[in-house]
């Protein structure tokens, strides 16, 4: 069977986190939308993606092993990559059948190859008949946050066999049958690890310096660091190889970030190769305890959310004692720095208030934070960000 995970048609709305990925390259809990389809079909099956133009160079050289925009899409399953698929979800999919969720496409079974260049229209008339599912689904950029509380209790099964690293003995884990450890983690003396609400993962080389105190239900991505009174509290997913201090709640980080001092987030998507600089504080309740709305370039968009902090996009940094509103989106590369509160809408490239980043600095400044991780700037995604630069 081949697969051909795409996009949702509607990209406005998960902006900034998908300016330089695909809807599918996004992370809710323990996963990635596409490592989820990857756990949940059979090995001989075959993947292939349809993504923007755009997008298809930066995708293909993440995924050297997929198929990316071929000329013809597969007949088989199509999958909208924003959904958090589920071995049973693929499975309920029939054949001729498109499924739909408030008016998303969700899936479909295509019995034909469709040529690439018509596969958008071929989507949306696949519309005018459609079976209603209930899927997890990632429409706005703030969605993920507030699913993520379920699906990492659903993808601790992933982890089940994890009982190894480095356990200090004044380290104190509650409800230890919910707690998962994965190889060459070390947890420092004072460390509290309470899986009484959801459970703990911890991925490969963790490394959780004294007194932190974490709260599932919390995955903790391979490689990352977690500083010395620490405290995650709830509803936290990692990506790789970052670094936290301070103080998060329902909080995701796609990988790659920094936020290693005091200062609290909350109800936050934070994007790759971010950093958040010392004592930045965000607030995710309004004060009249109202519903948030959220501005994004000239739209205002009610969230119908009482809670909801910062959506910030890859290579933002943000200065020193940095305070951010309720609802805050940060575009792409933005260095945000000034006292009092920042405003809730700062485009992509933005240099504090007034100017705009220097694309030529704005590359030397990611140039090292990458090989800080040994990573290297990629020609093509750095042929993308100028054309997004040009753009803003």
């Amino acid at each position: 069977m081949i697969f051909t995970v795409f996009e949702n048609q509607e990209q406005s709305l998960l902006f900034p986190l998908n300016q330089i990925k695909a809807s599918f390259e996004l992370h809710c809990g323990a996963f990635t939308n596409l490592e989820r389809i990857k756990n949940s079909i059979n090995p001989n099956d075959e993947i292939h993606l349809f993504v923007r133009d755009e997008l298809k160079d930066v995708v293909q050289k993440r995924h050297s092993d997929l198929k990316v925009n071929p000329d013809f899409l597969s007949k088989g399953i199509w999958l909208n990559g924003a959904a958090i698929w589920s071995e049973n979800s693929i499975k309920d999919i029939t054949s001729s059948k498109t499924y739909t969720n408030k008016g998303e496409i969700l899936a479909l079974h295509c019995e034909k190859s469709i040529p690439f260049e018509i596969a958008l229209d071929y989507i949306q008339k696949s519309v005018s008949v459609s079976i209603e599912v209930h899927i997890p689904f990632i429409h706005n950029s703030w969605d993920s946050i507030f699913l993520q509380s379920k699906i990492i209790s659903k993808d601790a099964i992933h982890f089940i066999d994890l009982h190894h690293g480095k356990l200090h003995p004044s380290a104190i884990m509650e409800n230890g049958d919910n707690i998962f450890i994965g190889k060459n983690v070390e947890i420092r003396p004072g460390v509290i690890l309470d899986a009484s609400s959801g459970p703990i993962i911890l991925s490969d080389d963790v490394y959780v310096d004294a007194g932190a105190i974490i709260q599932g239900p919390v995955f903790i991505g391979s490689s990352c660091v977690i500083n010395p009174g620490a405290k995650l509290r709830k509803n936290i997913s990692l990506g790789p190889m970052c670094k936290i201090g301070g103080e998060l709640e329902d909080c995701i980080f796609e990988g790659y970030s920094n936020k290693q001092h005091d200062g609290f987030l909350g109800h936050c998507h934070i994007g790759e190769w971010v950093n958040i600089g010392a004592n930045t504080n965000n607030s995710d309740l309004k004060n009249n305890y109202g519903l948030i709305r959220i501005k994004i370039r000239d739209d205002e968009i009610q969230t119908d959310h009482q809670f909801l902090g910062s959506i910030i996009g890859d290579y933002v940094r943000t200065g020193i004692s940095t305070m951010l509103n309720t609802g805050t989106i940060i575009g792409l590369g933005a260095n945000v720095f000034g006292s009092n509160f920042q405003p809730k809408y700062i485009p992509s490239f933005k240099w504090g208030h007034d100017d705009k980043t220097e694309l030529n600095k704005f590359f030397q400044i990611i140039e090292i934070m990458k090989k800080r991780r040994n990573v290297e700037l990629d020609e093509t995604e750095k042929e993308l960000l100028s054309k997004i630069y040009d753009l803003n």
